[in-house]
């Protein structure tokens, strides 16, 4: 295992999909649906897999089933379904082509079964009858490129309102449905299906499972109530971070002269308190499980106590939770962003196949000077011997400003996989995780490099903040 202090020991094996989910209802072998019943209810069938027992979550008081895609083949899926919205959302479908190459979706249909009439959406427009029309603005409808996502929402030809979309669908989601999505030859490929759900829950795809996540409450509700996310959820309570960090309204004071007061000062936060918004990359159950046979001795798993009772683990936590609100679609490859813990880096890429993947070891040995590796790397040093110096003075196998430099790689069992991502939180931001990381060893910046790269571009200029400014100056 790796210390705390950021040396990397053994490696964990392969990486892991969630299994666990909330009354899932599952294919058979033969690919067929079985009934949509809750499982404490229902005969299961002898080919039918159960990952979970039934709906456990106290505060969604609900039980959120799946089936899996009818046909293991397919390449457009469902990612996400919002049914019934909270405040200030709007029903939602979102999919995705998770093949290879574009899809010509002309003549595929979204179909909601729990509906006898009335219940089809078409891309690329459709009538009030909800029967093919294509429509001029809504052409765009019809391909989805590979690794791209289209977000449905209702339909609205209301030109002045916020939620205005001509080429929404027209059927009503609500407390329990089932959506198929068709082809052109009206087959489908994809089927998702809930029951009893609440206000502001949507359900994500994990894998072959969709897991319900409550959405627009504070990141302690929306871990607490995850299904995957009990032993997260214990341990940040045992910890006491639950309440410190992740409730709604909760602050922390922000130390004069901290690395959290200088990263937040470089922002423009002046504030001597703050109160989110927060990043959390949650590790999932089957996450912790993998993380406790790994931290046993002699082959031993660790209990379920001996994990809480570990006198690392709040700094373990703590690596898990970053300052303000990062998005997966605002974090270019290879950002790095600043965690709880001191500050320690943890750093994001962008797979071939747009997964979202984190990296606990690969941070940026600040460069001896006072300028940093943003600069370093924008002034093209990255190749040069003194950075490159394979840990002699760095003390870094891949040399100074590795991030920056974009030496680190996720080849391997390097990086976690977010694989359910921006679920969103009345303060912050939540992403689910394969893997529970290790934090990255913090080296203390020289006082420089936490300027703005404005500010240290101005200092080279002379004080002049831009071009512009030293030719006007003195005239």
């Amino acid at each position: 295992r790796r210390p705390i202090d950021g040396q990397r020991g053994s490696h964990r094996g392969g990486r892991h999909r969630l299994k666990e989910s909330a009354a899932i209802i599952r294919t058979t072998s033969l690919g067929a649906p079985v009934a949509q019943q809750p499982f404490h209810t229902r005969k299961r069938t002898p080919t039918e897999t159960l990952t979970m027992p039934a709906c456990k979550s106290l505060l969604l008081a609900a039980c959120v089933a799946s089936l899996v895609a009818s046909q293991a083949s397919a390449k457009v899926q469902f990612m996400k379904v919002l049914p019934e919205p909270g405040s200030g959302q709007q029903e939602t479908i979102i999919i995705k082509n998770v093949g290879e190459k574009p899809v010509d979706l002309t003549g595929w249909s979204v179909v909601d079964k729990s509906q006898r009439a009335m219940n089809s959406y078409w891309f690329g427009g459709d009538s009030m009858t909800m029967t093919p029309q294509p429509v001029k603005w809504c052409s765009n409808w019809t391909k989805i490129e590979a690794d791209q996502e289209l977000t449905l929402r209702p339909f609205n030809r209301d030109r002045f309102s916020s939620a205005f979309d001509p080429c929404g669908f027209r059927f009503k989601l609500g407390y329990d449905g089932q959506l198929e999505i068709r082809n052109k030859d009206k087959k489908p490929v994809d089927i998702v299906a809930w029951s009893k759900a609440k206000p502001g829950m949507a359900v994500y795809r994990v894998g072959n499972d969709f897991i319900p996540f409550v959405e627009n409450q504070d990141l302690k509700t929306s871990i607490r109530s995850a299904p995957v996310l009990s032993t997260f959820a214990k341990a940040l309570h045992s910890t006491g971070l639950l309440d410190e960090l992740l409730k709604e309204g909760a602050d922390i004071k922000v130390e004069k002269d901290s690395w959290m007061a200088k990263h937040l000062a470089r922002k423009g936060y002046e504030k001597t308190y703050y109160k989110g918004p927060w990043t959390v990359f949650a590790p999932s159950d089957a996450a912790f499980q993998e993380f406790m046979k790994e931290m046993g001795w002699m082959g031993m798993t660790l209990t379920e106590a001996e994990l809480l009772a570990m006198p690392e683990l709040e700094e373990i936590l703590k690596y898990h939770i970053v300052l303000g609100q990062e998005w997966s679609s605002g974090l270019r490859d290879g950002t790095g962003v600043l965690s709880m813990k001191d500050g320690a880096e943890v750093s994001v890429f962008h797979g071939d196949a747009g997964e979202f993947l984190i990296h606990d070891n690969c941070v940026d040995r600040p460069s001896p000077d006072n300028f940093g590796c943003e600069m370093q790397a924008e002034w093209k040093k990255c190749d040069e011997d003194w950075v490159k110096d394979d840990g002699l003075f760095s003390g870094r196998p891949l040399g100074y400003c590795e991030r920056s430099c974009g030496r680190c790689t996720c080849e391997g069992d390097q990086c976690g996989r977010a694989d359910v991502y921006d679920i969103s939180s009345s303060n912050g931001v939540l992403h689910v995780i394969d893997k529970v990381l290790y934090p990255a060893p913090v080296y203390e910046k020289p006082a420089a490099q936490w300027r703005s790269k404005a500010e240290m571009e101005a200092e080279m200029n002379g004080g002049a903040k831009d071009l512009k400014s030293i030719m006007t100056e003195g005239q």
